[in-house]
């Protein structure tokens, strides 16, 4: 049973990536590189977006901090229109319904609570992590372990929920459950103690 989910922002809770997609593409074609954005998009599920970038920069002699600063700089100005998908309140209802708790871990900034109060949504979670903590990304666990000492959670009862495979690494890692959500049928991450393809579809795992 899960009673606390730690969720991930990008992709899971909210969909930024066309904003992401779109800021990156734009910046890989600054610097003449030239990607399908299907091929990219599958690239950075696998991965992550900066690791793609600074790929790119150093495939094309640049240096890495300047293409990535360039892709946050259009990054920012795309993100905050991302929504948030149709079933993310009710799901965050549902949790706090069930007498648990959802927690926030992304790689943004405090941004991030801007985007959930925009929508409502902020007032759902007992709280989270973002950029401003400085703790290593994932798929380290060291953010989820944070999370766990802080608001003394059960690590049994409590999961790491996201839509790429470093999500369910980076939840393990750090003895909680992975729970993967499958949204583009991509199979990333076998080794989840779940997998979802909707995120109601995590209803039947909550509980005290």
């Amino acid at each position: 049973m899960i009673t606390n989910a730690i969720w991930d922002l990008d992709g899971t809770l909210y969909d930024t990536y066309p904003g992401i997609l779109k800021a990156l593409h734009d910046t890989l074609e600054s610097i003449d590189v030239h990607i399908d954005q299907d091929e990219l998009y599958k690239i950075i599920k696998h991965g992550s977006v900066t690791e793609t970038a600074k790929n790119f920069a150093r495939q094309q002699k640049l240096d890495e901090d300047e293409v990535l600063a360039e892709y946050h700089r259009r990054e920012a100005l795309e993100v905050m229109k991302a929504t948030p998908y149709a079933q993310t309140a009710e799901v965050l209802q549902a949790v706090v319904d069930a007498g648990g708790n959802n927690l926030l871990m992304t790689h943004r900034d405090d941004k991030a609570w801007t985007l959930l109060a925009r929508n409502g949504l902020d007032k759902l979670f007992l709280g989270g992590v973002t950029s401003d903590l400085h703790l290593a990304r994932k798929p380290k666990p060291d953010a989820v372990l944070y999370l766990v000492d802080r608001y003394q959670l059960n690590p049994e009862r409590t999961a790491m929920i996201g839509d790429r495979r470093l999500d369910v690494i980076a939840g393990q890692a750090a003895k909680v459950q992975g729970v993967y959500f499958n949204i583009d049928k991509l199979d990333d991450a076998p080794m989840a103690d779940h997998q979802i393809e909707t995120l109601m579809d995590i209803v039947p795992l909550l509980g005290r």
